[in-house]
């Protein structure tokens, strides 16, 4: 419930604009090799965001075939990712957008967030930026502890934060024979 209203102090509930909204660019190409199913989803940046993509990243794994300790690991670090999108980046804005990669290979599945770049400190509700250390830094260590491999890039105008999960446990009934 405090996280609730800590996203409400910073984050507008208002719905983006489809007209005006730019929906932030990435690179699929790194996304997408050997890929054996993949989706790709923009959504705009508001309070309903990281419930939506929690969803999407479990029916999404749920029918590639994931083990159960997957999801909840995938599950936990998205939200991590889309929350922090939301806090810190021009996304959790008025008009702003959000953009979910989630792909699928045999016994590894890889999910990015991509917000549209970082807000100015002064467009913050406390001037914090990602950068800061003191109440934030927590969802990097979670995401850390769940996913096998984890990162982050920017472009001119995106930020990309991403995970990857080894399960070796997922459905060999989903697998290719």
């Amino acid at each position: 419930m405090a996280e609730a209203r800590q996203l409400r102090d910073y984050v507008p509930v208002q719905a983006p604009d489809a007209t005006t909204s730019a929906v932030p660019a990435i690179d699929v190409a790194d996304l997408t090799g050997g890929v054996t199913d993949h989706t790709v989803w923009s959504c705009a940046g508001n309070l309903t965001a990281v419930r939506s993509i929690r969803a999407r990243v479990r029916e999404f794994l749920s029918r590639t075939g994931h083990s159960e300790g997957a999801l909840d690991d995938a599950e936990l670090s998205v939200s991590e990712l889309a929350t922090n999108a939301l806090l810190h980046s021009r996304s959790g804005q008025s008009g702003g957008v959000m953009t979910l990669f989630i792909r699928s290979d045999e016994g590894r599945l890889r999910v990015a967030v991509a917000d549209q770049g970082e807000r100015a400190p002064e467009e913050t509700a406390d001037g914090h930026t990602r950068e800061d250390g003191d109440d934030f830094g927590r969802g990097k260590f979670i995401v850390e502890s769940c996913a096998t491999r984890s990162g982050d890039y920017w472009t001119d105008a995106t930020h990309v934060a991403w995970f990857e999960i080894d399960d070796e446990a997922a459905s060999a009934e989903t697998r290719p024979s």
